[in-house]
């Protein structure tokens, strides 16, 4: 590939990963044993593999889902500005104190950043509550806001395979 489009593409993945951590929800949709999707809305944080680290309840749906079928798609958008960012990966129970302790600051302070309103979770059973781990294996950022026309122009499908270790 010549050095022209591996700037592009570098820049492309740039925006996406920066879109990626200055959003703080987006919806999570998981399917269970019987095939049926749900989907929610969870408070995440995200980093530089395009990893989403989020909390849930052991109780929930979702959590239940995942551990039927550990594999999910994620998605944030935005109205305004018409970009969007799709994941696709498995996802797992952190369950290693070390590796939850990295993520748990970060992912509390982004459930209570909102001086009104705090994310639901925050009201429920502390004990209850499990961080997951998405690691992002399919990857589509589309950036709706650029001039350019077509979607070959518009869509640019990050390869996992290049970005993250199997």
């Amino acid at each position: 590939m010549d050095t022209e489009n591996e700037l592009h593409k570098e820049s492309k993945r740039a925006a996406a990963l920066e879109f990626l951590k200055s959003h703080t929800a987006g919806v999570l949709a998981t399917a269970g044993h019987d095939g049926k999707p749900h989907a929610s809305v969870v408070y995440y944080t995200g980093d530089d593999a395009f990893s989403i680290f989020f909390v849930t309840l052991a109780s929930s749906r979702k959590y239940q889902a995942l551990k039927a079928n550990p594999w999910g798609a994620f998605v944030i958008g935005t109205q305004e500005v018409p970009q969007t960012l799709q994941l696709e990966g498995p996802i797992v129970e952190l369950r290693r104190d070390d590796e939850m302790g990295k993520q748990l600051p970060q992912l509390l302070a982004r459930l209570t950043s909102n001086a009104t309103y705090f994310a639901p979770i925050t009201k429920m059973d502390p004990a209850d509550m499990v961080v997951m781990w998405m690691q992002a294996k399919w990857i589509r950022w589309a950036d709706y806001a650029q001039p350019l026309s077509g979607s070959a122009n518009v869509f640019t499908e990050l390869d996992a395979k290049e970005t993250f270790l199997d």
